[in-house]
């Protein structure tokens, strides 16, 4: 047995009380055990997301609209190309995906142009691949960049980003005097971040009848709850998008118009 005198190891003994307290509510099957840990020894190294985050896709197609390149790996071209039918990766068949699909090309020092990154093409001001109804027409096969999004390391660097990134679906006011936005080609913007689907039916938005930021607050505290993404998913998805944009070869590119 230890015996802790009163003073500094008296504020020891409580950690360590606390601790076994912790350890018995884990055995119970609450929370994870390490992160009730991390969570009372140091505070301070937890993500500001590490409760998880509220984020549904709306389907809105707009981040397939935004002003910015999509760069592909030569992995993904391979993915894409299967995905679209393309039963062979013979010269003519690479040809004529760049002929269509790509605007823009880095090919490695040694010319082997398997392990060039691409670039897609827009149309209309928007992805090559959006269809004519919104949706991503390689969906299954859609690279990391999109995948990740809006879980990228520039937009979860703190709460403020992360809020500068929500935006409001284009049928509710914007308040005056509030940091409140519509989604725009230049900003961007990711509706899902603060209006998910199971609001947009409660509230009939698809019918075009505008409706005030507080209505959506208290159809929140009715019960209406977007979905939490986890922490270990959204560390999971900032990773790869960090990866990717790091294997990325031209750093000028990178400093400038391109950034995850």
């Amino acid at each position: 047995m230890f015996l802790f005198s009163v003073g500094r190891n008296s504020s020891i003994l409580a950690v360590a009380i606390h601790l076994v307290a912790e350890y018995c509510h884990a055995l119970a099957g609450e929370r994870p055990f390490l992160r009730r840990i991390r969570s009372t020894v140091a505070p301070f190294s937890l993500p500001w997301y590490e409760n998880g985050l509220k984020f549904d896709c709306t389907g809105c197609g707009k981040c397939c609209k935004v002003d910015g390149d999509v760069w592909l790996a030569p992995e993904e071209v391979d993915n894409i190309m299967t995905h679209l039918g393309y039963c062979d990766r013979g010269e003519s068949s690479i040809d004529d995906f760049r002929m269509k699909y790509v605007k823009a090309e880095v090919s490695p020092s040694d010319g082997d142009n398997c392990q060039s990154w691409l670039c897609l093409k827009r149309k209309e001001g928007a992805c090559i691949f959006l269809d004519p109804l919104g949706k991503c027409g390689i969906y299954d096969a859609r690279p990391i960049q999109c995948s990740t999004y809006p879980f990228w390391p520039s937009i979860l660097e703190n709460q403020e980003a992360w809020k500068e990134e929500s935006v409001l679906p284009d049928s509710v006011d914007v308040r005056e005097g509030t940091n409140d936005r519509h989604w725009s080609p230049d900003l961007g913007g990711c509706e899902g971040i603060i209006i998910e689907k199971a609001i947009e039916s409660e509230i009939g938005l698809d019918n075009g009848n505008p409706i005030h930021r507080d209505d959506l607050v208290d159809l929140l505290d009715e019960g209406v709850e977007s979905s939490i993404v986890a922490r270990q998913e959204i560390i999971s998805k900032m990773r790869a998008a960090k990866k990717h944009w790091k294997r990325f070869p031209v750093k000028e590119i990178k400093e400038s118009t391109w950034y995850l």
